[in-house]
């Protein structure tokens, strides 16, 4: 039987995850980067998983798993792309990073295949439609993993250099489309990837993206600290803002539901929240945090313009966003 032939677009900490554990279940895989990249990617990267709940001790080596990501073929050109062949092509770049006339390019090398879009930005399945994606080649997903280079900063001893990542327990990588999705979920969880089949996708992660954006401009505004957060103004400013953000996507995807707009709307139920996150990830999460958005930023305020804009335009309240996007500046 020959192999699925894959095309993973951009080899960052995601798509390292992703490219790897789609070889493991028997693909072919191939790395889309930019030119300056293609010797880093064809030499191959080093990556950690971790595995289990709460921060491992220095000497547990058996919560750590290295492994490394090997043997992809390389690609930097639409031009190389459109002189092969791939059964699904998973888009693994920033929402900001589809910006641009490669993308475009990329959708017509690809002919045929089956994309799978990682993006979150509300506006990103336009983009994608704009650029050429039929609907039915397009499957949605939505990432659940936890992926960063490692070490970070202050991370215990003996953190092995490169990919670190994490798949949360019960939170598989969320799939919905075209009928091609089944094929999707099965090439992830062939590799060991956990991945499951939603109904809709994009509808149910609209809101989760739409609050945790908010909190996170709010966090950035008081310098990535959690403790500066649930103690100061800038929580009641991070609640306030959740819910003129789950008021202007209710606008465009129906009723928010009950157990997020909660939890992303009360300050006590998001202090409960924070406090079991820290305990339970396996790695310090706050300095992940200001790590990984710091640099996605651009994404993150992508996001919440698109907010701004459609809450305006639906005559909704924005004040809130608009004092929380000032305060973290362009």
């Amino acid at each position: 039987m020959k192999p699925l032939s894959v095309l993973v677009v951009g080899a960052g900490a995601v798509g390292q995850v992703y490219a790897r554990h789609l070889m493991l279940g028997g693909a072919k895989v191939t790395l889309f980067v930019r030119e300056r990249h293609r010797e880093e990617a064809l030499r191959g990267f080093d990556l950690v998983r971790v595995r289990g709940l709460g921060r491992p001790r220095p000497a547990d080596r058996s919560r750590r798993e290295l492994v490394r990501l090997e043997g992809c073929d390389v690609v930097t050109t639409a031009e190389e792309v459109a002189a092969r062949s791939f059964d699904q092509v998973y888009l693994t770049v920033s929402s900001t990073g589809l910006r641009g006339p490669w993308l475009a390019e990329i959708v017509k090398a690809i002919g045929d295949a089956t994309l799978v879009g990682l993006t979150p930005s509300p506006g990103d399945r336009a983009m994608l439609f704009a650029a050429g994606v039929k609907p039915e080649n397009l499957v949605d997903g939505l990432i659940s993993l936890v992926s960063y280079h490692s070490p970070l900063e202050g991370e215990d001893e003996g953190t092995p250099p490169g990919t670190t990542y994490w798949f949360p327990p019960a939170a598989p990588c969320l799939l919905s489309g075209s009928s091609r999705t089944n094929d999707v979920v099965m090439a992830l969880e062939r590799g060991g990837l956990p991945a499951r089949r939603h109904p809709d996708v994009p509808r149910m992660a609209a809101f989760p993206n739409a609050a945790f954006m908010v909190h996170l401009t709010a966090l950035e505004s008081v310098g990535w600290s959690f403790a500066n957060l649930v103690r100061s103004e800038a929580m009641t400013r991070a609640v306030r803002g959740a819910r003129e953000a789950i008021a202007v996507t209710e606008v465009s995807v129906g009723k928010a539901p009950m157990a997020l707009t909660l939890v992303a709307t009360r300050a006590s139920l998001l202090r409960v929240a924070l406090w079991v996150m820290v305990r339970i990830a396996p790695f310090p999460l706050e300095t992940y945090v200001r790590a990984h958005f710091t640099k996605v930023g651009g994404q993150t305020r992508l996001i919440l313009d698109s907010l701004i804009e459609r809450g305006r335009a639906a005559g909704l309240p924005v004040d809130t966003l608009v004092a929380l996007r000032a305060e973290v500046g362009s």
